[in-house]
Order: structure tokens, then C-alpha cells, then sequence
């Protein structure tokens, strides 16, 4: 499942698009820095030194194996000792590898480890492989960025107004997949599109960028449409044969036999996890693929340095987005779904590749951007939040459960007691999360490394509730029914 909160970048759940209401994803092109000199030749003299200076600090950096290895294993350790990670880090630049390392149980109920060679989900990392097949068709003209998508998949509503463009960066305004058996069931291309027709749209095109899963779930529609191929195997033939991906493809849930993870969440219990009950069903474009660090390790060599797929030869990354956090430039992904964390880095300048694999989901996943850098360039990196638990009587629960709606969000939540404890879910989304009460009104979840905290009216009952995430990013939900005793909401079997 995918956090719902503003400081995450992208996640491939269809429910994840709240989250970046808080944060555009920009479609505009790479800015060229212009310097004008002087005519004087002094001003020409020390302007050529100040460009040389600064190519130096960017482009020329040479990392050093060791110092990298001791910062990453140093960061990882107190994420893994919490129980927020579990998974593969391999960080490479150029055809060197830095570092490279597998923690903790890759399936925990038969205690095998994670190894280098263990496949993940990698959730929303799956756009950048839908975003080179929609190149792909476009160098070969089959089909043009300008193209309306009324030509591919007329179905959708508003599709004599967006374009393929549109789709890429998020302003086609598509409608949203929002029911339980989405998260559930592998349903049909079909079914998937019938529903999204009937689903009304969230903007017009063009009229503002919100994240989209259903815009890339209509885009590898719109792939198998042109190419005549299923999604899976112009995937398999036209990116992974080619690259030697062997440990690569796509599913809907389940994946084939192998060496593979299974995806757990953070909690604040003992244990300090829980296994998913079932795979979240994933979109494909959106969600599907699945990966190893080396093969991942591979694709972002390719969009570095093989003609196929180098991002730097187009007008924007499409299926990335564009940072920049200190001095050096970056294009990055990351992505959540149920039980499991990725994250890609490429820094094009120095030719540095940073891949992150997690079979745990937690609020880790909110700080592997920054801290990336910090270990890669020097800084100071981040530590699990310390928590420690207020007990809370059931009695004492049943004020804050019941649903909750916000105006800032189609999505609403619903509370309820569940094994002893208040958890949540979102919408019409099946899976729950424990929340941890941490003060007067105030509740953590370890899942995303979010601070609850709910309001009182003046009658001294509760009325609402606003989520913090690291970063600033929040969301004020009202309550629907305010009640001194409110009748306990029944969670089902997940």
C-alpha cells in the first residue's frame, strides 16, 4: 500500500495520488545555465576559473569504495536494528560498485535472508519502464508525445483533450481506481478500463500536474494498443531481453518461483513488523514490475550510457522526477507498495547510480532521498524516530475511531480497534495500520513515520484529527459523526 502523505515523491498504489497534491511533478525542460562575460579580459579570466571550480565539484568526483561503504553500512544499521529496513542497497558510479549489501529475512516466517540477488516489487519504479516504451514507439513513429490519447483508448473521458505528454507528467486529470477489489483481485484490462471510464475526472487536462497511477495504467494501454503486444512482453522484448534483465518482469500480485521477497510492515509492536496477509494487486505501468539490485543496476547504466534509453537526449526524464537537493543535479524514483519500499538515484553529471530495495515499509522511505546524499557526498544522515508508547484502554479508544473525511483529499479514513490497538485505512483500501498513542491526542504510525494528532470541540469530544509527516506536509480531516460513546467499527479478516 502507499503511504498517503505530501512528502512522498511517488508510489505506484491507486490510491497513493493524494499524496502528491502537496508536491507537483513538474513537466517544464532542462534549464541551460548561461553565463555572459564581460569584455574585459580580467572578468573572462576569473569567470573561467569560477565555471572551472564548479565543474570540479560536480562532474569531476571520484568516490572513494571505502568511505562510501563505512557511511552506508553506519546508516542502514540503525534502520535495520528498528526494524524499518530489510532489503538490498547497491551503489555504484560508473562501472564501479561502491557498496553493495543485503539485510535482514527476505521471508521472515521461514527465516531466509536477503541476498543480492533477492527480486522485489518496485512499485512506482515500473513508470520509468513505461516511460522508455512510450519512446520507444515514438522514435520508431508509431505514436507522438502530441499525439491525443483518443487515438489509443478513446474510452477515457476528456481523451480528445489529453495527450501521451500529458499522461507522462501527470496533467491528464484521469479519474481514480478507488474500491477494495482493486487492491484485492487482478482484474482485466477491460474491467480496469470500464471502471476508469465511468470515473469522474479530477481536473482538465493540462490545467494543473497531480500525481497519476491511472495515468500510466493508461499509457501501457495505450503501448499494448500501438505495439499489439501485451504490456508484459514488449516490456520483456523491447527492455529487459536486451539488457540481460533476467530477474525482471511484471505481476499483477504474485510473482514466479524464485528468490524472492516477501513484504512486511512496520509497527510499533514487539515484534516489530507484520506480514501482509496477501500481495496488493499492482497496475501495470503504474505498479507491476519487479526487480533485482543488479538488474536495476543495469537500467540505470542504460539510461546513462546506451543510445536506446539515455534520458539526457530528451526534452524532460519522463517517468522521473527532476531534484536537485544540495549542488548536484539528480533524477530520481521511488516508489510503495504494500509491504515493500524502492528507491533509484541517478546523478548524470558524476554518473552515480543509487538503488534501495525494501521488503519492510516504513517512514524509512521518506528519508532515503536525502540521506542518499549525505552518504554519497558527506553530511549528516538520519536516524529512526524513538517512540515510546502511552497504554490506552479500549474504553478510552472508542472516542477516536469512526470515519473521517477531508477536503483536501477524495480519500477518506476509517478507525477502529483491531487485536487491542487503534489502526486505519484509507478509502476503500483493505489493508490496516496500527497507530501508537504518544501523548494526549497524539498517535504515531511507524508505517510512514506520521504524527497524528486529534482536535477537540469546545463539548470536549473529538471533531477532528491532522496528519504530520517529516518534511511539513499535512493533511485536517473532520470527523463524520461526533459521539461521546461511538459504536465500534468492525474491522474485516485482513
Amino acid at each position: 500500500m502507499e503511504a498517503r502523505q505530501g512528502e512522498k515523491r511517488s508510489c505506484s498504489s491507486p490510491r497513493c495520488d493524494t499524496l502528491m497534491a502537496a508536491g507537483t511533478i513538474a513537466g517544464s525542460s532542462w534549464g541551460k545555465e548561461l553565463r555572459k562575460f564581460g569584455w574585459l579580459a580580467r572578468v573572462a579570466f576569473f569567470a573561467a576559473l569560477f565555471m572551472a571550480a564548479d565543474a570540479g565539484c560536480s562532474a569531476q568526483v571520484a568516490l572513494e569504495a571505502g568511505t562510501v561503504s563505512s557511511r552506508t553500512d553506519a546508516w542502514l544499521k540503525w534502520y535495520v536494528e528498528s526494524g524499518d529496513f530489510s532489503g538490498v542497497v547497491l551503489l555504484a558510479q560508473g562501472d564501479q560498485i561502491l557498496f553493495q549489501k543485503a539485510y535482514g529475512l527476505a521471508d521472515a516466517q521461514v527465516h531466509s535472508p536477503n541476498r543480492i540477488e533477492t527480486r522485489f516489487r518496485i512499485a512506482s519504479l515500473s513508470k520509468t519502464f513505461t516511460a522508455a516504451a512510450v519512446e520507444k514507439l515514438v522514435r520508431e513513429g508509431k505514436l507522438r508525445y502530441s499525439d491525443r490519447l483518443s487515438k489509443y483508448v478513446p474510452e477515457i473521458p476528456n481523451s480528445d483533450s489529453i495527450t501521451i505528454e500529458q499522461l507522462l507528467t501527470h496533467e491528464s486529470g484521469v479519474g481514480i481506481l478507488d474500491s477494495e477489489e482493486i487492491f484485492r483481485e487482478c482484474l482485466s484490462r477491460q474491467d480496469l478500463l470500464q471502471r476508469l471510464a465511468k470515473a469522474k475526472p479530477l481536473f482538465a487536462p493540462g490545467e494543473k500536474s497531480q500525481y497519476s497511477n491511472e495515468g500510466y495504467f493508461v499509457l501501457a494501454s495505450a503501448i499494448e494498443r500501438v505495439s499489439g503486444e501485451s504490456y508484459k512482453e514488449f516490456l520483456g522484448k523491447n527492455i529487459f531481453a536486451p539488457l540481460a534483465m533476467g530477474n525482471s518482469g511484471t505481476a499483477c500480485r504474485d510473482l514466479p518461483d524464485g528468490r524472492n521477497a516477501y513484504g512486511r510492515v512496520a509497527t510499533a509492536s514487539e515484534e516489530g513488523s507484520r506480514p501482509l496477509p496477501y500481495n496488493e494487486a499492482a497496475l501495470d505501468g503504474a505498479g507491476s514490475v519487479y526487480s533485482n539490485a543488479e538488474n536495476l543496476y543495469r537500467w540505470l547504466r542504460a539510461i546513462d550510457k546506451n543510445p536506446e534509453f539515455e534520458v539526457s537526449k530528451l526534452e524532460y526524464p519522463y517517468g522521473w522526477g527532476k531534484r536537485k537537493y544540495s549542488t548536484r543535479e539528480l533524477i530520481e524514483q521511488s516508489g510503495q507498495l504494500e509491504g515493500f519500499i524502492s528507491h533509484l538515484a541517478f546523478y548524470p553529471k558524476e554518473h552515480i547510480y543509487a538503488i534501495v530495495l525494501s521488503n519492510v515499509q516504513s517512514g524509512f522511505a521518506n528519508r532515503i532521498a536525502s540521506d542518499l546524499e549525505a552518504v554519497l557526498f558527506g553530511g549528516t544522515v538520519s536516524q529512526p524516530p524513538a517512540v515510546t508508547a502511552v497504554t490506552l484502554g479500549e474504553r478510552s479508544m472508542r472516542q477516536y475511531i469512526g470515519g473521517y473525511h477531508s477536503k483536501e483529499t477524495p480519500y477518506k479514513q476509517t478507525l477502529a480497534i483491531r487485536d487491542g490497538q487503534i489502526a486505519m485505512h484509507w478509502g476503500s483500501d483493505p489493508f490496516w495500520r496500527e497507530m501508537t498513542m504518544v501523548g494526549g491526542d497524539t498517535f504515531f504510525l511507524r508505517a510512514e513515520y506520521a504524527q497524528i494528532h486529534f482536535e477537540r470541540g469546545a463539548d470536549g469530544l473529538v471533531h477532528g484529527m491532522v496528519w504530520n509527516w517529516p518534511g511539513g506536509a499535512h493533511l485536517s480531516f473532520e470527523k463524520d459523526a461526533i459521539s461521546a460513546n461511538p459504536p465500534p467499527v468492525v474491522p474485516g479478516n485482513q
